[in-house]
């Protein structure tokens, strides 16, 4: 019967040694077929100390070269157009651009879309351009993702970014990365502004203030309790739970043994 008991015991350790854990899945809360309600439409604004391209292309190419503010030959990061690059345009301290004969152009909080519309607009009613095609573009505008993930600055390559799309662009998290408290740093006015969210509650991304990222957004994510003994000078062995499963399935070997030499 004690024979028994010992074997049942050491079942029930197995068992639960290859259990998978609770914390890796993401959105485990999520029900299918519901539709979930995000916080705002996401798109990503311009603010003071942000950089845009602007093309304008018409019909008549010396109005294009009368909007289109030409760059160095060669330059980098300019915005290429018919073989000649075209330098940025950087939002002010007013949220304003200084645009070629239009002078100052207030976009703050626009998004491209608006922008474009808002130049287009200008330049039919001020009778410049009958038919302006106006081409906004991101210039350098990036988020940075720190932590137990693909890590490094990650540019914003389209009008909408999720979180959860700005974790697949960093390569997903790794498997000791701590989905559960996310950090989430945002620039607001003069303020960082600290956001933590948990990817295992669906309830929890889609409602966060954080869900769609803006740009100069950090993101880390913490390593989890493991991956923290593992940083330690003995953590790779006698603090880490294989270790301790080692162990007491020696000791209960051994105690095992000790019961069939004296029964």
């Amino acid at each position: 019967m004690k024979k028994t008991t010992f074997v049942l015991l050491m079942a029930v350790v197995l068992l639960g040694a290859c259990k998978t854990p609770a914390d890796i899945a993401y959105l485990q809360d999520v029900k299918t077929n519901e539709a979930i309600q995000t916080q705002g439409d996401g798109y990503i604004r311009f603010y003071p100390g942000d950089k845009l391209s602007i093309f304008v292309h018409s019909r008549d190419e010396q109005l294009m070269n009368l909007f289109n503010i030409s760059g160095r030959n060669g330059a980098i990061n300019t915005m290429t157009a018919g073989g000649q690059n075209y330098a940025p345009y950087t939002v002010d301290t007013n949220g304003e651009i200084d645009f070629p004969v239009l002078g100052n152009i207030k976009i703050e909080g626009m998004t491209r879309d608006e922008v474009g519309k808002t130049i287009k607009n200008r330049l039919i009613s001020e009778s410049l351009c009958k038919d302006p095609v106006v081409t906004v573009a991101f210039y350098n505008m990036s988020f940075s993702v720190l932590g137990s993930t693909g890590t490094g600055v990650k540019m914003i390559n389209k009008d909408r970014i999720t979180l959860l799309d700005a974790i697949a662009m960093a390569s997903d998290l790794e498997i000791n990365g701590l989905r559960k408290n996310v950090l989430v740093m945002r620039q607001e006015g003069d303020k960082q502004v600290p956001y933590r969210v948990d990817l295992t509650s669906a309830e929890d991304i889609y409602h966060s203030p954080v869900y769609y990222i803006r740009q100069n957004d950090v993101i880390y994510v913490e390593p989890n309790d493991k991956a923290k003994r593992a940083s330690t000078v003995m953590g790779s062995s006698a603090f880490t739970p294989s270790f301790w499963f080692s162990m007491f399935s020696t000791l209960m070997s051994t105690a095992l043994l000790i019961y069939n030499i004296l029964k």
